[in-house]
């Protein structure tokens, strides 16, 4: 049986990554069967703004679609960093986002939050496991995101890995913008969205968890596209889905490019030559 736990206030996610140095993870093949949850969150508006600066999206009366994350992370954080969770959270790769946005929501609107694991499975580098949250305004659940984490271990080549969307494109692709993410990129997403993984924050703190440099938050890639795709997308019915390819090393110049179709885009996100492809996004509706 689910046990549900309700939380009144955000949890300190400064607090859970300085303990989750202690935690390693354990061999067990479940997953804890909790759900944590928040009712009647409400947005800050100064918090919205700053976060829709650093992202580039406009300020407007409906949240951006990739805001209701922000609010669902900390409690994904809480999950993670429990005593049964399988997998350590330090140096876990965001591997992929899915999210479903029935509806825009308003700025001003209540919001009930609730998180929980699903799906512990193999992984060709290791384990990976899916974090869903939903996000519900009187009942009904008007926005819903699935998070896929990978904690590198043991290779497993016969594991299941998901598929990229079809590169045939009728459409012609478009250049897009390109951007110059400098070093201190993931500290200025880190102070809007709370996520201070020492894998974005610094070099010094990124190194130890094998990474050379720090690397942006794949969130603040995929926001950046969404952003610039703006009007091109509709509030309502849309499927979003990010694949994170290759980290984007910090500092860097990337570029978008975009094919569109009358109920598709297909954008990928590569290095400033394209020689790397760091992020593939798809949007159907």
């Amino acid at each position: 049986m689910t046990k549900e736990i309700a939380l009144g206030s955000a949890p300190d996610l400064r607090r859970i990554y300085a303990t989750a140095a202690l935690r390693r993870g354990n061999a067990s093949g479940t997953l804890p069967d909790v759900r944590y949850s928040r009712a009647g969150v409400r947005v800050d508006v100064d918090d919205l703004v700053a976060y829709s600066r650093v992202c580039h999206f406009p300020v407007a009366t409906s949240l951006p679609l990739t805001y209701p994350h922000l609010i669902a992370f900390p409690l994904q954080m809480v999950v993670m960093s429990g005593d049964r969770f399988p997998l350590p959270l330090l140096g876990a790769v965001h591997l992929e986002n899915r999210i479903e946005a029935v509806r825009p929501i308003d700025v001003d609107e209540r919001l009930d939050v609730s998180v929980w694991a699903q799906d512990l499975r193999p992984h060709t580098r290791g384990r990976q496991v899916d974090l869903v949250s939903e996000v519900a305004v009187r009942g009904e659940v008007v926005w819903r995101g699935v998070s896929t984490y990978l904690s590198r271990g043991t290779e497993q080549p016969a594991a299941q890995t998901s598929e990229l969307p079809s590169r045939e494109q009728p459409a012609a692709v478009i250049g897009g913008p390109r951007w110059r993410l400098g070093e201190g990129t993931g500290r200025a997403y880190a102070a809007v969205s709370g996520d201070w993984n020492p894998i974005h924050v610094h070099a010094l703190t990124a190194r130890p968890l094998g990474f050379p440099s720090a690397i942006a938050h794949g969130m603040y890639s995929y926001a950046r596209v969404l952003a610039s795709l703006g009007p091109r997308l509709p509030e309502s019915g849309l499927t979003s889905r990010v694949w994170f390819r290759k980290p984007v090393r910090l500092p860097s110049t990337v570029r978008l490019r975009t094919a569109f179709e009358p109920t598709r885009t297909l954008s990928l996100l590569e290095g400033a030559t394209g020689e790397i492809e760091h992020a593939v996004v798809e949007n159907t509706w």
